[in-house]
């Protein structure tokens, strides 16, 4: 996505300092105005797996059977599923909880800019991978520059988060975006590996990106964001992140530890599909004529939450 689109596997999993780091600048003026996150969790209903649904297209929308029936949107708890399908937060099998504890891994190595540390991770995950899965793990590595948006790194990622959600006995986290809200997380998350699925419902391109504040950091999320982009960075820790285009399903994978966290979208008001295709490249500059409006964050995509 824009600055953060690279040539090298960290991007299929990156999280978000490159994507903040491009709207900092925006976002500092605008914190001051932020309104606080709403520890309610709005309406929602259960993101559809991208695995059932059909996935995006070049404009990022997926067909007309990837649609979700918004009609049972009160079936939503805003609640973490509790680890294991069957109540027992084990793997499938050795091989299967190798594999899922490589992804965790290379999710979290994905933040790093030093390829000393992401290349051995995903080198280690592909190495891990069951014969079944294996295919799809080589293919969203090599599709790694296009990342979220294009079906050549959606549709095998998808098929990585399947795998590990019938495998790996791993907590779950369905989340609904709109415009402008995060629908189902709630004020405390539960800590542990969480597969993380976030249904976009809105008209405009959403991420969610997670960060965990560092232990001896008091100051509020508002707080945070009105500081310079260095100095805010330093106060927080990247912990995931999930983009995706309006009608698709993002997902991720975090190891929450306990602490105190924030979810932000830093992506501007107007960040429409074809808006942010215009921006793709090592610019990342508006396209004439366009009007970006101020991070999505400022306008209520901040949350902070709790995990214990």
């Amino acid at each position: 996505m824009f600055t953060t689109r690279h040539t090298n596997p960290r991007r299929v999993l990156g999280l978000a300092a490159a994507v903040a780091a491009l709207f900092m600048g925006a976002a500092t003026v605008a914190a001051a105005g932020a309104p606080s996150a709403s520890t309610e969790p709005s309406p929602t209903t259960e993101p559809v797996s991208t695995a059932d649904t059909g996935m995006t297209d070049d404009s990022g929308m997926t067909d007309d059977s990837g649609m979700t029936d918004h009609s049972a949107m009160d079936d939503m708890s805003g609640e973490s599923t509790p680890p294991g399908a069957d109540g027992s937060a084990e793997a499938s099998s050795p091989e299967a909880e190798a594999f899922c504890s490589a992804e965790l891994a290379a999710e979290a190595a994905s933040g790093s800019e030093d390829p000393a540390v992401f290349e051995p991770a995903f080198e280690a995950l592909l190495a891990a991978a069951p014969a079944e899965i294996a295919p799809a793990v080589e293919e969203f590595i090599a599709n790694g520059e296009s990342g979220p948006g294009d079906p050549a790194f959606d549709e095998p990622y998808a098929e990585v988060i399947e795998y590990m959600r019938g495998n790996c006995g791993y907590a779950e986290l369905n989340l609904v975006a709109s415009d402008y809200e995060f629908g189902g997380l709630s004020p405390e998350v539960t800590a542990g590996p969480t597969i993380i699925s976030m249904e976009n419902i809105g008209e405009e391109v959403h991420e969610i990106a997670l960060f965990r504040f560092n232990d001896d950091v008091t100051m509020t999320a508002e707080e945070l964001l009105a500081l310079p982009e260095e100095e805010a960075f330093a106060n927080v820790t990247p912990a995931g992140f999930a983009f995706v285009f309006p009608g698709a399903v993002g997902n991720t994978v975090v190891d929450f530890t306990a602490g105190r966290y924030v979810a932000l979208c830093f992506l501007p008001e107007g960040a429409l599909p074809e808006v942010m295709a215009q921006m793709e490249g090592p610019e990342s500059t508006t396209p004439p004529g366009v009007e970006l409006g101020p991070p999505h964050f400022t306008l209520g995509m901040m949350h902070e939450f709790q995990v214990a």
